[in-house]
């Protein structure tokens, strides 16, 4: 009531963003709101923040080359992502999610911004639904959020089968479950999604997309997983296909280890849609990539310092192997500290080496040499 009735009496617009974030401010004081007797809001948050430097005197702080007289910049701080995430527990068996990056603001926020924005209707282990907007299982990269990647970013192959539709944030419907009382624990995902990407206001075409996924728990440090879709996308049939292996060991107290590696393959239909007189088939526009990123971690009893990270990966990631393709290599290392538990809070300090097979003068394929120092904070 005083929130409302300081409302009424200001018309500014600092009244109204109190009135309007309120319930944030007050859960981040720890009190829980309630929407009915069994229905609760949880609100929860991640902010990253970066400093790019470009090592090359043509290159700018995305990678691109310049060889004329233009102004462009070498160095930059900047928000990478500002995230909001909603979390109402309607029931033992519902809830809904959403998740928002403010960070798109910075840039051209048009289809993005929304990330997250689904219903999850759960029976138990075996039968769980999902509907909405939301990443689908296609890899082992969609297992975690951005804020516990093992490196700076997810990996160029994943931002690239995400623009076809593979990963990243879908609209549609999936059907998940975990088998977990057996000799190999099997989890298990299988989706429909119009297959057009995020935050679109409804699908372009009758087609859809259809990907399933099978992890297989290998004893108690390994999991297997493969990965395989089909579809259609404005008429022309589309595949992809993947497979995944994660080691995780505890060494002892202070020593930690993770290997993870990732092939996948597929078709460019963002490519082939591109051009004003496409190649035929389809299929003759092709994409691949594999990974490869071991991570090693020393835990300390320090009251502030509780990790330290050292990771490297090594990515090979063609967009058009059948045709003109220009390969890229990318060599990742990088160190991380983390100050809380669960990356709360957590500083890395990378270096990006991007190889292409050929440089093509004033554009992103050319190589590169950057450094990036990035902080996190999750609440």
């Amino acid at each position: 009531m005083l929130t409302t009735s300081l409302l009424m009496k200001s018309s500014s617009p600092l009244s109204f963003l109190i009135f309007l974030f309120f319930p944030i401010l007050a859960n981040a004081q720890g009190i829980n709101i309630a929407v009915s007797e069994k229905a609760k809001i949880n609100f929860s948050g991640m902010i990253q923040t970066q400093f790019n430097y470009s090592l090359d005197d043509d290159i700018d702080i995305t990678g691109k080359h310049h060889s004329g007289t233009e102004q462009f910049s070498r160095n930059s701080f900047s928000v990478k992502r500002a995230r909001l995430q909603l979390n109402a527990v309607i029931s033992d068996r519902i809830n809904a999610v959403m998740l928002v990056n403010f960070g798109d603001f910075t840039g051209n926020p048009q289809n993005k911004v929304l990330e997250n924005a689904y219903i999850k209707y759960s029976i138990n282990d075996y039968v769980n639904f999902q509907f909405g907007q939301f990443r689908p299982q296609f890899g082992q990269e969609d297992n975690y959020p951005v804020d516990f990647v093992r490196s700076i970013d997810y990996s160029n192959q994943y931002y690239l089968f995400g623009s076809n539709s593979w990963q990243s944030f879908q609209i549609g419907v999936s059907y998940f479950g975990e088998i977990k009382n057996s000799s190999i624990p099997i989890k298990y995902a299988i989706g429909v999604y119009n297959g057009n990407n995020r935050n679109q206001i409804g699908d372009n075409d009758d087609g859809k997309i259809v990907p399933a996924r099978l992890v297989f728990g290998l004893g108690k440090n390994t999991q297997f997983g493969v990965s395989g879709g089909a579809g259609k996308n404005l008429g022309q049939k589309i595949w992809a296909y993947g497979a995944d292996i994660d080691y995780k060991k505890k060494i002892n107290e202070k020593w930690d280890v993770e290997f993870v590696s990732e092939y996948k393959q597929g078709i460019n239909s963002v490519a082939y849609f591109a051009q004003e007189n496409p190649v035929v088939p389809i299929n003759r526009y092709a994409m691949r990539g594999i990974y490869l990123q071991p991570n090693l971690g020393y835990s300390f009893k320090n009251v502030r310092l509780k990790k330290m990270e050292f990771a490297f990966r090594y990515e090979y990631l063609d967009a058009d192997f059948k045709q003109e393709g220009n390969a890229r290599q990318s060599y990742i290392p990088m160190v991380s500290a983390s100050f809380a538990e669960a990356y709360a809070i957590r500083v890395q300090l990378g270096y990006l080496i991007d190889r292409y097979e050929r440089n093509i003068p004033n554009t992103t394929q050319y190589n590169t040499n950057r450094i990036i120092c990035q902080v996190q904070a999750r609440f």
